[in-house]
């Protein structure tokens, strides 16, 4: 299974992310700087470990600031 952009926002919709910023988000910019704010990161964290059985430690976390970086990192654990 390959993950795209589209699957993320998908877990950024069903995990409650207000509609109007997901819509408007871009792949490749930080997620923080599309009106996402550091309460929303842990929520679509925690989602998409859920969502693709995956276990996203802190520190990985972390790491992912944008749409691009969830794909990636997300594709690799599923390799």
């Amino acid at each position: 299974m390959k993950v795209a952009g589209a699957d993320i926002i998908a877990v950024m919709r069903e995990a409650g992310i207000k509609p109007d910023v997901v819509n408007k988000l871009k792949f490749d910019a930080p997620l923080v700087d599309q009106g996402l704010d550091s309460m929303d990161l842990p929520v679509i964290a925690a989602a998409t470990e859920k969502k693709f059985g995956l276990d996203l430690s802190d520190a990985d976390a972390i790491k992912l600031r944008t749409i691009n970086d969830f794909v990636v990192y997300v594709n690799q654990k599923l390799a």
